[in-house]
């Protein structure tokens, strides 16, 4: 097959298997629970910020570190349950090249992030439309600062769910991969890069750009409307992802499945 055809073929198998996982329901359920929650008092209280264009400031906040969580997990489960099941063997029997079945893995990586990116979006958006008077609005409902903060909020879940995913390749086994990212993420992180910054604080600013650190600086929508630029970290991002992504393919093309 050629090219296009192949991407088409993998990117429905893929979709086709993430549907139909009830890990993948459940984890995009509770978080949309989750988003709701956290939207439902403004709305309910009528807040005057709650409206569009102005909700976008409180779509794109850092408390977006819980899709990074939510979907990394939910990509570890969706990934690592191909070698438990020995579906990825299977695959390879019935015609895919190892590369093929990898590079459809990877997919996963936008059909997950897509998905939570959806309800991340959406929720808020649709409550904030209801409480919209359309007639008033006097400049666009979509600035260009929600299309940058959407691009950042998709490469910051690309870099760090990257990293899921190169270790769900790598260690085969979901409860492994799992305890390993978030131990990446909160105790190493969150506690010794912290003390290294306040040890050496010569090398703080560099220290901001390990994989989750330099996510959360592409989260908020003010990174997007003010003087801060975001480039250096939407570049780190780009560069983590691709690092993640290149060492998963090397490791994996030198294992037997």
């Amino acid at each position: 097959m050629k090219g296009g055809r192949v991407f088409g073929v993998l990117l429905r198998n893929e979709w086709f298997k993430a549907r139909r996982r009830l890990a993948f329901w459940l984890a995009l359920g509770f978080f949309a629970l989750a988003i709701f929650a956290e939207h439902s008092w403004p709305f309910f209280q009528r807040s005057p910020d709650f409206r569009l264009p102005e909700v976008w400031g409180s779509v794109f906040t850092d408390s977006a570190q819980m899709l990074l969580i939510f979907a990394s997990l939910t990509l570890v489960l969706l990934a690592t349950t191909e070698f438990a099941w020995r579906t990825a063997r299977q695959n390879v029997i019935d015609g895919l090249s190892k590369t093929q079945w990898f590079w459809g893995k990877v997919l996963l990586l936008p059909i997950v992030g897509l998905a939570f990116m959806g309800v991340h979006i959406l929720i808020p958006v649709v409550l904030a439309a209801i409480r919209t008077d359309f007639g008033s609005v006097g400049g666009p409902l979509i600035p260009g600062a929600a299309y940058a903060a959407a691009g950042g909020l998709a490469l910051s879940f690309l870099s760090v769910g990257s990293l899921a995913f190169f270790l769900s390749m790598a260690i085969r086994r979901t409860g492994a991969a799992l305890a390993i990212w978030f131990l990446w993420i909160i105790p190493v992180e969150v506690g010794m890069v912290l003390q290294l910054a306040l040890r050496f604080p010569r090398y703080a600013e560099w220290l901001e750009y390990v994989p989750f650190r330099n996510a959360t600086h592409l989260l908020p929508y003010e990174a997007y409307i003010g003087a801060a630029d975001p480039t250096p970290h939407l570049i780190a991002a780009a560069a983590w992802s691709s690092l993640f992504i290149g060492t998963a393919f090397v490791w994996f093309r030198h294992r037997d499945l």
